[in-house]
């Protein structure tokens, strides 16, 4: 038995991260020859027009829109869909959805997959123990990086945990001469990725000009702030973009403020065209990344006048034109995202119950040729 049906649930379409790989996810599984099905509480957030024709959406009626305790109510709602469904695999995308699980597990037979895109729990007490109760009914983990696995290992001994990382969706970008004074941001403004900070930072500076690409609950106050900074000539914030690319050309450093993450994609997207990318220290992947001075620079800081120094230094290497190639980039981040497929065949057709995920690679399966 393989896992034909693939059954990805998500609280709706908005427009972050975890959603866009779930969807990039869903059309590359599609293609593979899988059946596909994304199972929302409700088509809001801006991203239902980008999901593959090919994929299925079953929205519930009547929607469960995000708020307080929803996830609880959402996990009812899906729960009851699921005999219908009858999935192979259920495919959690990311820590959001991590609430759904146990009330899954109580639905269904097939095996619960939890992608975790960011560090699983604070550092405060019982946090730990809270996760294992929340997640019991889950039945494999895949990390976004070899560091999430380790937290996870060592939380969670004897669970199922691979590290898969997410695909990487790399457009090309026009070639451009460098003018030394362009700055790019891209994120949800929310506090996990502190858009404050970023607008300090170019306080700190004397003429470099910031844009940032994304929408959330801070963009009042970062437009006051930008107010109270008198940066009104120096910051754009552009809002949502649906491709990076044009930005990426008119950039001579990408700067990421987040306080936690899983992977920023955005950091290989910058790479892979030869930006240089200033950092705060919040993701186990940056450290693969970052290695050289060419590349960018990583702070533990989150001091406005050191990361603006840092800010300085990468654009003179922009203006060397250096940093990672595409080739590189891929490499690092291991882009195949027949990964988890391989995983998912390994824990229904060739594993017994209760043995691991086998943590490898698509080329190394002796399914490498079903797609």
């Amino acid at each position: 038995m393989t896992a034909r049906r693939i059954l990805i649930c998500m609280h709706d379409f908005h427009r972050g991260g975890t959603e866009r790989i779930a969807l990039g996810l869903a059309r590359a599984w599609t293609e593979a020859g899988r059946d596909v099905t994304i199972l929302s509480g409700s088509i809001e957030g801006g991203l239902r027009d980008e999901v593959d024709p090919r994929v299925a959406v079953v929205a519930l009626d009547p929607p469960v829109r995000r708020g307080l305790f929803s996830r609880f109510r959402l996990t009812r709602a899906m729960a009851a869909r699921l005999e219908s469904l009858q999935p192979d695999i259920v495919f959690l995308p990311g820590n959001f959805h991590a609430l759904l699980a146990n009330g899954l597990r109580a639905a269904t037979g097939a095996p619960i997959a939890l992608k975790i895109s960011n560090p699983p729990v604070p550092d405060v007490p019982l946090a730990k123990s809270v996760f294992r109760w929340l997640t019991r009914g889950v039945t494999g983990f895949a990390a976004m990086n070899q560091g999430l696995r380790h937290q996870l290992q060592a939380m969670l001994p004897g669970r199922d945990i691979v590290a898969l990382h997410d695909p990487v969706y790399i457009g090309p970008v026009p070639g451009r001469a460098r003018a030394g004074k362009r700055i790019l941001w891209i994120g949800r403004l929310e506090q996990q990725k502190d858009p404050l900070l970023a607008l300090d930072v170019i306080a700190a500076t004397s003429s470099l000009h910031l844009t940032m690409l994304g929408e959330g609950s801070l963009r009042p106050a970062l437009e006051q702030r930008i107010q109270a900074l008198g940066l009104q000539d120096r910051i754009t914030l552009n809002g949502h973009a649906a491709a990076i690319e044009p930005f990426l050309a008119e950039a001579d450093v990408v700067l990421i403020t987040s306080r936690y993450e899983g992977g920023p994609a955005v950091a290989v997207e910058a790479l892979a065209q030869g930006l240089p990318v200033v950092s705060t220290d919040c993701s186990f992947l940056l450290h693969d990344l970052i290695t050289t001075p060419e590349a960018g620079r990583i702070l533990a800081s989150h001091d406005p006048e050191q990361l603006a120094a840092a800010l300085r230094d990468g654009i003179r290497n922009s203006l060397l034109k250096q940093g990672l190639d595409r080739r590189q980039a891929e490499e690092l981040m291991d882009v195949d995202v027949r990964d988890l497929q391989v995983n998912i065949r390994a824990r229904l057709a060739q594993n017994p119950p209760g043995k691991p995920f086998s943590d490898q690679k698509a080329g190394a399966s002796s399914g490498e040729g079903e797609r």
